[in-house]
This record gives C-alpha cells, structure tokens and sequence, in this order.
C-alpha cells in the first residue's frame, strides 16, 4: 500500500478542496434549500474521481448512483462488472448528500456552508454526517486508479439526498430492485461518530470502529384535549383534567415499575439478541464513569453494565413536552391541550409499525381523547458478526489507523441500512457500518466538525478495504 499511501498524501489538498465544495453548497433535505444543485455537484464529483456517475430522480430527492469496474469504467446503473469478469467482488458505499439545518446562526463559530479548518478540524454542515465521509470512498478510487493500483473490485456507491428527513427516496428506488445492485457483495457504510473509550486521565478519544448493524428508531408525537379551553385552576382544577397531568400520568403508564424497563404488551415482539451480540458487548471497554463525569450525570438511570443497556435492549425518550403557560411569572391555569414527541430506540428484530401499534393502543386504552400520529421510522439491521466480510474491514482499520478496532453489535444510533435488505439480491448480503468522524464530531449540532485526520484516515481506509476485497478474490 506503500503508492497508495504516497498518492492519497500527493492529492489530500484536491481532495479537501472537492471537499469543500460539497461543504459550501447548502442541501438541507428538511426544507428543501440546495438540494438540486447538490445532486449535481456530488455527480461531478464523483466522475472528477474516476466514477460513471448519473443522478436517479425519485418523487422526494434524487439518489446518485456511480461504479466503476476493474479494468473498464462500465456503465451507471447496468450492473456489470467490467473486465473483472463474474468472480470479481462488488462492494457498495453508501451515504448521503443532505444535511440537517444549521440551526442557531449565531452559535456558529463560522457560517454553517463556510468550510473553515480550526485546530485540525473541519468545520462546517454536513463534515461529519455525511459529506466528507462518502467523499472518502470516492477519492479512494481516485487513489487507486492514479496509483495504478486499482483491483479486480467493482465499487459501486449510492448517495441519497433525504436521510435527514426519512429517506423516501432511497426506500423507492431500492423498492424498484435496481439491477446495478445485483451483484453487491458487501454493503458498505460510513456514517456517525466513532467509539470513544476513556483513556489515561478519564478523557475520551475516538477509535477505530466496527457496527454490524443499527437500532432502528419509531418517532411519534402524542395530542391530548381535555377540554374545550384553557380554565382557571382555582375554579376548575380538581374535577376538570388538565392536559398537561393527564399527558404525563399516561406517558408514565408506559414506564416499567423499575423506570427503566417499557411496560407496552407486545412491545418487545421479536427482539433478537444473539449471544454472540452478548459476548461482544461483553468486550467494550467499559468506559461509564468517564462518561458520566463528562456529563456531568449524578448517576444513571440502571445499574446494568452501560453498553449492554445502550445496545441489547430498547429505550424510550420524551424529547420534548408542550402545554399551558411557557411565560415569565406564574398563569393559574389549567391547560387543555397538551403535546408531547417521543423516540423509542429498537433492537433487531423489532418491527417499527408493530412497535407503533402497540404504542397507540396502550395510550388509547389508558385515555380515548389522545391523538397519536407517527412522524418517522428506521428499521434495525443486523449482520451476523461472524460474517467473513468483517475481517478486511478490520484489517483495514487497524493497520490505517495504527490501533486495535472496537466491535460494537450494532449503532446506539439509527440509519436507513435496513431498507437494502427490500432488494431481493441483497437480502443476505452483509451491511457493516464502519464510522470515519470523529466521536465529538457534534452533528446535528452548532460547529459540526471532521478532524482532519480522520477525514485522511478514511480515505485510506476505504483504499484498503477495496484492495483487500481484491486480494480475497
């Protein structure tokens, strides 16, 4: 890899610039803001590094498909594999191209689609998640093919423009069994934060960092009136419900006695956790008291190992509760509206629309005035970690980055992963998540940023992995 290593350093300052380009130009997929424009421009740079690229239209916000086939540059979208001939392994990367809004301007640093480097890190919208991590597979082909080194590998990747808002588009054009993805071999993402593990003096630092799948998400909003209007408490509060206590003795029903545990009937209908998802969490060092003090948390909420809470089992959160008077001083009202939005966090193999339906039933049940509506979902997806596909990835990994990789089961987080599973050919295939930034990368948050480094490593990472496939061959 010795070339490889000395072309990627060669070319890091095209590469950063490419990189900033895809920064500077605003693809806010929850209001639509650039999104045409950065469908095109991740085309163009995807062919500047070697790629047939074409961009798909779907009823919500274009995908991007590239290849490129060992020994030709093949066709967008037909599925062949070039020269190689039938033998030759086929790895999608997958990513995407839209970002979260920049929020709070003025908790910026720097504008949000101003790329600036700061103390060894890039600082802009969309670094992180996702942009300067699905460019890394590019500018690894790019690599590859100015070193000569390119393999009998067909890499393919599929860039989606609405992750952020649910992935419509990626689920209809998956849902249309594309051909140009019959032949994958290995599903390939790099997204979200890497571990951290605490380190000398308790302080946290990311690591190199394998995920054989994802916990899927369900988010729900829940609508409660009790009453016509807003009353007086003094005059009506007692035998009148208020909105707000009703709202919250409800959600409460939900809690299991132990304030842990979910106690929905049918909630937990088909979780899997194997018991080798057991023994690798098992492994993760565990690093809860760092955590906590960085937290600065007085204590949590279980007395289970902390991974084993975060990855094995499902978890509920209120994200955010609305009702009566929000202003200065007080206002003796009795509230009769009342909202509240709600995450549940699911482990395979927990079915999102199942998951819901019990949710409604146990709130309508306890209260028959609640609306419940359900605002988005991811499935979980899970890759047997004996899968043989992992061991290049954490080759890769570990002579890139110079340290020994943590396996996880899955991401405490939640990605549209499970949605390849809807394309027949691609119903087995692994799906291993395999994160570039940064732990601290702060997405979705002011001052997103991609270390450097990390940003490097990541194309070298990718090189490695696509050689090494060439290698199994």
């Amino acid at each position: 890899m010795d070339a490889i290593t000395a072309t990627i350093d060669d070319r890091t300052e095209a590469y950063r610039e490419r990189l900033f380009e895809l920064l500077s130009q605003p693809s806010v997929s929850t209001t639509g803001e650039g999104m045409d424009v950065a469908a095109d421009l991740v085309v163009d740079v995807l062919e500047g590094s070697g790629l047939d690229a074409e961009r798909i239209e779907t009823e919500r916000y274009p995908v991007v498909y590239a290849e490129r086939g060992p020994g030709s540059e093949g066709r967008a979208g037909d599925g062949e594999r070039g020269d190689g001939g039938d033998d030759a392994p086929t790895i999608l990367f997958y990513g995407h191209y839209d970002v979260q809004p920049p929020g709070d301007v003025d908790a910026w640093e720097s504008p949000a689609f101003e790329p600036t480097v700061r103390d060894g890190s890039i600082y802009a919208r969309g670094a992180g998640d996702n942009k300067g991590q699905f460019s890394a597979h590019a500018f690894a082909v790019d690599a590859l093919l100015a070193a000569d080194a390119f393999p009998d590998v067909t890499v393919k990747l599929l860039i989606e423009g609405g992750e952020e808002s649910g992935s419509d588009g990626l689920r209809e054009y998956l849902e249309g069994q594309p051909a140009g993805l019959s032949d994958v071999d290995l599903v390939y993402v790099a997204d979200g934060p890497r571990h951290a593990v605490a380190g000398e003096g308790g302080v946290r630092s990311g690591v190199p960092t394998l995920m054989y799948g994802n916990r899927g998400v369900l988010s729900v909003q829940v609508d409660l009136r009790t009453a016509n209007t807003d009353l007086h408490s003094g005059n009506f509060g007692g035998p009148v419900p208020g909105a707000t206590n009703r709202l919250v003795e409800i959600l409460a029903s939900m809690r299991a006695d132990d304030g842990d545990g979910i106690a929905v009937d049918g909630f937990h209908d088909g979780t899997a956790i194997t018991d080798a998802d057991r023994e690798l969490v098992a492994r993760i060092p565990d690093d809860s008291e760092a955590i906590r003090e960085e937290l600065d948390v007085d204590r949590f909420v279980t007395e289970d190992p902390y991974y084993e809470r975060l990855l094995t089992r499902p978890s509920m959160t209120v994200n955010g509760l609305s009702g009566g008077y929000q202003g200065e001083g007080m206002k003796t009202v009795l509230p009769a509206r009342a909202s509240a939005k709600l995450d549940f966090r699911l482990v395979p193999n927990q079915d999102p629309d199942a998951v819901f339906e019990a949710v409604a039933a146990h709130l309508r049940e306890r209260e028959p005035r609640v609306e419940v509506s359900k605002h988005g979902t991811f499935p979980p997806m899970k890759t047997p970690v004996d899968t043989p596909m992992a061991e290049p990835v954490l080759d890769a990994l570990e002579t890139v980055w110079d340290e020994g990789p943590v396996e996880l089961p899955v991401l405490g987080g939640s990605l549209p992963a499970a949605y390849f599973r809807d394309v027949e050919a691609l119903a087995d295939v692994p799906v291993l998540v395999v994160p570039y930034a940064n732990h601290d990368q702060g997405n979705h948050s002011p001052n997103e940023h991609l270390d450097v480094d990390c940003f490097e490593n990541g194309i070298r990472t990718s090189a490695r992995v696509i050689r090494s496939l060439g290698d199994r061959k």
